[in-house]
Protein backbone atom coordinates (compact mmCIF):
# COMPACT_ATOMS: atom_id res chain seq x y z
CA UNK A 1 0.00 0.00 0.00
CA UNK A 2 1.44 3.57 -0.83
CA UNK A 3 -0.13 7.22 -1.22
CA UNK A 4 -1.04 6.27 -4.87
CA UNK A 5 -3.25 3.46 -3.41
CA UNK A 6 -5.16 5.72 -1.45
CA UNK A 7 -5.25 8.55 -4.03
CA UNK A 8 -7.30 5.91 -6.81
CA UNK A 9 -9.86 5.09 -3.72
CA UNK A 10 -10.45 8.77 -3.48
CA UNK A 11 -11.24 9.47 -6.68
CA UNK A 12 -13.32 6.18 -7.53
CA UNK A 13 -15.28 7.39 -4.33
CA UNK A 14 -15.68 10.93 -5.56
CA UNK A 15 -16.32 10.39 -9.13
CA UNK A 16 -18.46 7.00 -8.97
CA UNK A 17 -16.56 5.63 -11.99
CA UNK A 18 -13.27 3.57 -12.47
CA UNK A 19 -13.22 5.16 -16.31
CA UNK A 20 -12.94 9.44 -14.77
CA UNK A 21 -11.13 8.59 -11.62
CA UNK A 22 -8.47 6.78 -13.90
CA UNK A 23 -8.47 10.16 -16.13
CA UNK A 24 -8.43 12.40 -12.98
CA UNK A 25 -5.60 10.45 -11.80
CA UNK A 26 -3.74 10.26 -15.61
CA UNK A 27 -3.36 6.84 -15.67
CA UNK A 28 -4.90 4.03 -17.62
CA UNK A 29 -8.89 2.53 -16.63
CA UNK A 30 -6.85 -1.15 -16.07
CA UNK A 31 -4.08 0.14 -14.33
CA UNK A 32 -6.59 2.07 -11.61
CA UNK A 33 -8.60 -1.27 -11.58
CA UNK A 34 -5.65 -3.46 -10.97
CA UNK A 35 -4.40 -1.32 -8.51
CA UNK A 36 -7.21 -0.92 -6.28
CA UNK A 37 -8.01 -5.01 -6.42
CA UNK A 38 -4.55 -5.17 -5.06
CA UNK A 39 -5.28 -3.31 -2.23
CA UNK A 40 -8.93 -4.95 -1.61
CA UNK A 41 -6.74 -8.51 -1.41
CA UNK A 42 -4.00 -6.94 1.06
CA UNK A 43 -6.47 -5.63 3.36
CA UNK A 44 -8.78 -8.51 2.92
CA UNK A 45 -12.35 -6.72 2.09
CA UNK A 46 -13.81 -4.78 -0.61
CA UNK A 47 -13.63 -1.15 -0.78
CA UNK A 48 -16.24 -0.98 -3.05
CA UNK A 49 -19.26 -1.90 -4.51
CA UNK A 50 -19.23 -2.78 -8.52
CA UNK A 51 -22.72 -2.36 -9.65
CA UNK A 52 -23.86 -1.36 -13.75
CA UNK A 53 -22.83 1.98 -14.26
CA UNK A 54 -21.64 2.68 -10.82
CA UNK A 55 -18.75 2.16 -8.03
CA UNK A 56 -19.89 2.91 -4.30
CA UNK A 57 -17.61 2.60 -1.56
CA UNK A 58 -18.89 -0.29 1.08
CA UNK A 59 -19.00 0.08 4.50
CA UNK A 60 -15.30 -0.79 5.16
CA UNK A 61 -14.35 1.42 1.55
CA UNK A 62 -16.03 4.53 3.68
CA UNK A 63 -14.12 4.08 6.72
CA UNK A 64 -10.65 3.35 4.44
CA UNK A 65 -11.92 6.37 2.32
CA UNK A 66 -11.75 8.85 5.52
CA UNK A 67 -8.57 7.35 7.20
CA UNK A 68 -7.09 7.84 3.07
CA UNK A 69 -7.98 11.68 3.09
CA UNK A 70 -6.17 12.29 6.52
CA UNK A 71 -3.04 10.98 5.26
CA UNK A 72 -2.93 12.20 2.08
CA UNK A 73 -3.90 15.75 3.93
CA UNK A 74 -1.36 15.32 6.22
CA UNK A 75 1.28 14.23 3.95
CA UNK A 76 0.65 17.48 2.14
CA UNK A 77 1.37 18.98 5.06
CA UNK A 78 4.23 17.62 5.62
CA UNK A 79 5.75 18.93 2.26
CA UNK A 80 4.07 22.32 2.38
CA UNK A 81 6.15 22.56 5.96
CA UNK A 82 9.32 21.38 4.23
CA UNK A 83 8.51 24.18 1.27
CA UNK A 84 8.04 27.12 3.93
CA UNK A 85 10.82 26.12 5.85
CA UNK A 86 12.96 26.29 2.29
CA UNK A 87 11.14 29.30 1.04
CA UNK A 88 8.27 30.69 3.07
CA UNK A 89 6.81 32.53 0.65
CA UNK A 90 6.40 29.58 -2.08
CA UNK A 91 3.08 28.97 -1.11
CA UNK A 92 -0.42 30.56 -0.71
CA UNK A 93 -0.61 32.24 2.79
CA UNK A 94 -3.53 31.78 4.70
CA UNK A 95 -5.02 34.13 7.11
CA UNK A 96 -8.28 34.46 9.12
CA UNK A 97 -9.92 37.27 10.34
CA UNK A 98 -13.45 37.70 12.11
CA UNK A 99 -16.91 39.15 10.64
CA UNK A 100 -16.06 42.17 12.29
CA UNK A 101 -12.75 42.73 11.02
CA UNK A 102 -12.91 41.23 7.42
CA UNK A 103 -15.43 43.57 5.52
CA UNK A 104 -13.56 46.58 6.47
CA UNK A 105 -9.46 44.96 5.79
CA UNK A 106 -10.06 42.62 2.33
CA UNK A 107 -9.41 46.24 0.25
CA UNK A 108 -6.04 47.07 2.95
CA UNK A 109 -4.77 43.37 3.24
CA UNK A 110 -5.00 42.84 -1.09
CA UNK A 111 -3.12 45.96 -1.43
CA UNK A 112 -0.85 44.97 1.69
CA UNK A 113 0.11 42.22 0.24
CA UNK A 114 0.43 43.23 -3.50
CA UNK A 115 2.85 45.36 -1.76
CA UNK A 116 5.28 43.30 0.32
CA UNK A 117 4.75 39.86 -1.38
CA UNK A 118 3.42 40.58 -5.20
CA UNK A 119 4.45 37.07 -6.28
CA UNK A 120 2.87 35.17 -3.33
CA UNK A 121 -0.75 33.79 -3.65
CA UNK A 122 -2.95 34.33 -0.24
CA UNK A 123 -6.44 33.03 0.99
CA UNK A 124 -8.34 35.00 3.20
CA UNK A 125 -11.21 33.18 5.26
CA UNK A 126 -13.60 35.00 7.45
CA UNK A 127 -14.75 33.04 10.23
CA UNK A 128 -15.53 33.47 14.54
CA UNK A 129 -12.14 33.59 16.31
CA UNK A 130 -12.23 29.77 18.06
CA UNK A 131 -13.07 28.15 14.73
CA UNK A 132 -9.51 29.83 13.04
CA UNK A 133 -7.81 29.31 16.46
CA UNK A 134 -8.29 25.91 15.66
CA UNK A 135 -7.82 26.20 12.10
CA UNK A 136 -3.77 28.02 13.39
CA UNK A 137 -4.03 24.81 15.27
CA UNK A 138 -4.49 22.23 12.74
CA UNK A 139 -2.22 24.00 10.00
CA UNK A 140 -4.86 24.92 8.11
CA UNK A 141 -4.47 28.88 8.46
CA UNK A 142 -1.08 30.47 9.12
CA UNK A 143 -2.38 33.20 11.12
CA UNK A 144 -5.68 34.39 12.59
CA UNK A 145 -6.50 38.26 13.46
CA UNK A 146 -7.81 37.77 16.94
CA UNK A 147 -8.31 39.98 20.05
CA UNK A 148 -6.25 39.50 22.29
CA UNK A 149 -9.56 38.10 25.08
CA UNK A 150 -10.39 35.42 22.60
CA UNK A 151 -6.69 34.25 21.86
CA UNK A 152 -6.05 30.18 22.76
CA UNK A 153 -2.58 30.36 25.20
CA UNK A 154 -1.37 27.18 22.85
CA UNK A 155 -0.42 29.37 20.19
CA UNK A 156 1.20 32.85 20.03
CA UNK A 157 -0.06 35.75 20.08
CA UNK A 158 1.46 38.83 18.32
CA UNK A 159 0.09 42.54 19.03
CA UNK A 160 -0.32 44.26 15.81
CA UNK A 161 -2.96 47.45 16.87
CA UNK A 162 -5.38 48.61 19.47
CA UNK A 163 -8.55 50.64 18.82
CA UNK A 164 -11.33 52.20 20.27
CA UNK A 165 -15.00 50.99 20.91
CA UNK A 166 -17.90 53.32 19.97
CA UNK A 167 -21.93 52.38 20.09
CA UNK A 168 -23.30 53.44 16.44
CA UNK A 169 -26.54 54.77 16.38
CA UNK A 170 -28.63 57.05 13.60
CA UNK A 171 -28.13 60.88 13.36
CA UNK A 172 -31.19 61.87 15.37
CA UNK A 173 -31.40 59.32 17.84
CA UNK A 174 -32.16 61.02 21.49
CA UNK A 175 -28.35 59.68 22.43
CA UNK A 176 -26.26 61.38 19.47
CA UNK A 177 -25.86 64.34 21.12
CA UNK A 178 -23.42 62.51 24.30
CA UNK A 179 -19.83 63.06 23.96
CA UNK A 180 -19.47 59.60 25.83
CA UNK A 181 -21.60 56.78 27.01
CA UNK A 182 -20.70 54.29 30.23
CA UNK A 183 -21.33 50.88 29.33
CA UNK A 184 -23.82 50.81 31.87
CA UNK A 185 -26.17 53.57 30.48
CA UNK A 186 -26.36 51.58 27.52
CA UNK A 187 -30.28 51.30 26.97
CA UNK A 188 -31.09 47.78 27.47
CA UNK A 189 -34.50 47.62 25.44
CA UNK A 190 -32.75 49.74 22.09
CA UNK A 191 -29.34 47.68 21.95
CA UNK A 192 -28.50 45.19 19.96
CA UNK A 193 -25.80 43.11 18.69
CA UNK A 194 -24.54 40.06 17.46
CA UNK A 195 -24.01 36.99 20.12
CA UNK A 196 -20.34 36.90 19.24
CA UNK A 197 -17.53 38.61 21.40
CA UNK A 198 -15.76 41.92 19.46
CA UNK A 199 -13.05 40.88 21.77
CA UNK A 200 -13.20 44.07 24.24
CA UNK A 201 -13.04 43.83 27.96
CA UNK A 202 -16.24 46.13 28.44
CA UNK A 203 -18.69 44.00 26.63
CA UNK A 204 -19.22 41.76 29.60
CA UNK A 205 -20.80 44.96 31.35
CA UNK A 206 -22.60 45.87 28.40
CA UNK A 207 -26.76 44.11 27.94
CA UNK A 208 -26.80 40.95 26.93
CA UNK A 209 -28.05 39.70 23.48
CA UNK A 210 -31.47 38.44 25.19
CA UNK A 211 -34.57 38.51 23.11
CA UNK A 212 -36.32 39.23 26.60
CA UNK A 213 -35.10 42.17 27.16
CA UNK A 214 -36.69 43.03 23.90
CA UNK A 215 -39.72 41.33 23.80
CA UNK A 216 -41.85 45.12 23.64
CA UNK A 217 -40.48 45.98 20.31
CA UNK A 218 -42.87 46.30 17.26
CA UNK A 219 -40.10 45.39 15.19
CA UNK A 220 -37.22 43.34 16.18
CA UNK A 221 -34.09 41.19 14.64
CA UNK A 222 -32.19 39.05 15.18
CA UNK A 223 -29.08 38.71 12.54
CA UNK A 224 -26.06 36.46 11.12
CA UNK A 225 -24.58 39.56 9.73
CA UNK A 226 -22.91 42.55 11.31
CA UNK A 227 -23.88 44.62 8.50
CA UNK A 228 -27.30 43.87 8.74
CA UNK A 229 -27.11 45.04 12.25
CA UNK A 230 -25.70 48.16 11.09
CA UNK A 231 -28.22 48.74 8.17
CA UNK A 232 -31.24 48.06 10.74
CA UNK A 233 -29.80 51.14 13.26
CA UNK A 234 -29.44 53.26 10.35
CA UNK A 235 -33.35 54.00 10.86
CA UNK A 236 -34.34 52.55 13.66
CA UNK A 237 -34.17 53.90 17.83
CA UNK A 238 -31.65 50.59 18.16
CA UNK A 239 -27.91 50.82 18.74
CA UNK A 240 -25.03 48.67 18.82
CA UNK A 241 -21.23 48.44 19.21
CA UNK A 242 -18.84 49.00 16.33
CA UNK A 243 -15.20 49.23 16.32
CA UNK A 244 -13.23 52.09 15.14
CA UNK A 245 -12.34 50.27 11.76
CA UNK A 246 -15.91 49.73 11.29
CA UNK A 247 -16.83 53.29 12.23
CA UNK A 248 -14.45 54.57 9.58
CA UNK A 249 -15.53 52.46 6.64
CA UNK A 250 -19.14 53.80 7.52
CA UNK A 251 -17.89 57.62 7.73
CA UNK A 252 -16.41 56.90 4.46
CA UNK A 253 -19.83 55.26 3.29
CA UNK A 254 -21.89 58.21 3.94
CA UNK A 255 -24.22 55.61 6.50
CA UNK A 256 -26.04 58.27 8.62
CA UNK A 257 -24.90 56.98 12.26
CA UNK A 258 -23.37 59.04 14.74
CA UNK A 259 -20.18 57.40 16.70
CA UNK A 260 -20.27 57.65 20.65
CA UNK A 261 -17.36 56.93 22.59
CA UNK A 262 -17.62 54.34 25.55
CA UNK A 263 -15.91 55.44 28.82
CA UNK A 264 -13.04 53.32 29.90
CA UNK A 265 -11.87 50.88 31.37
CA UNK A 266 -11.76 48.19 28.78
CA UNK A 267 -13.28 50.21 25.70
CA UNK A 268 -10.14 49.21 24.00
CA UNK A 269 -9.16 46.32 22.12
CA UNK A 270 -5.53 44.66 21.35
CA UNK A 271 -5.50 42.97 17.97
CA UNK A 272 -2.85 40.55 17.23
CA UNK A 273 -1.53 37.66 14.60
CA UNK A 274 -2.41 34.24 16.38
CA UNK A 275 0.73 31.98 14.81
CA UNK A 276 1.71 28.22 15.94
CA UNK A 277 5.06 28.21 17.81
CA UNK A 278 8.20 28.00 15.68
CA UNK A 279 5.70 28.34 12.84
CA UNK A 280 8.26 28.97 9.49
CA UNK A 281 6.60 31.78 8.06
CA UNK A 282 6.86 34.30 11.36
CA UNK A 283 9.18 36.15 9.10
CA UNK A 284 6.33 36.95 6.67
CA UNK A 285 4.30 38.06 9.68
CA UNK A 286 7.16 39.99 10.49
CA UNK A 287 6.67 42.32 7.67
CA UNK A 288 3.25 42.48 7.42
CA UNK A 289 3.50 44.25 11.14
CA UNK A 290 5.93 46.51 9.78
CA UNK A 291 4.21 47.51 6.77
CA UNK A 292 0.62 47.93 9.37
CA UNK A 293 3.10 50.11 11.45
CA UNK A 294 4.24 52.26 8.67
CA UNK A 295 0.61 52.80 6.51
CA UNK A 296 -2.18 51.87 9.28
CA UNK A 297 -5.47 51.52 8.63
CA UNK A 298 -7.64 54.31 9.60
CA UNK A 299 -9.08 54.31 12.90
CA UNK A 300 -6.41 52.12 15.06
CA UNK A 301 -3.29 52.29 16.75
CA UNK A 302 -0.67 50.20 15.61
CA UNK A 303 1.88 48.42 18.38
CA UNK A 304 5.42 49.05 17.48
CA UNK A 305 8.06 45.71 16.65
CA UNK A 306 9.60 45.01 20.49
Amino acid sequence: MNFRDLEYVLAVAKFGQFSQAAAFCNVSQPALSNQIKKLELELGGAIFLRLSGEVRLTAFGQRISGIAKRILEDAQKIKDTATEFRDPEAIPFKIGMTPTLAPFLTGYFSKLFQDVFPQMKVVMIEDLPGNMLRMVENHDLDTALVARTNHDDALDFTPIWTEPLFLAMRLDHPLSTLSSIAAEDVPIHDFIRLPHSFGYELETRLPSPDSSNRIAKRFDLTALRFETVCRHVCHSDDCTIVSALAAEQFKRDGWPLVFINFDGPGNLRSLGAATRPNCPRKPLLSKIHDYIVASPPQGITPVSSA
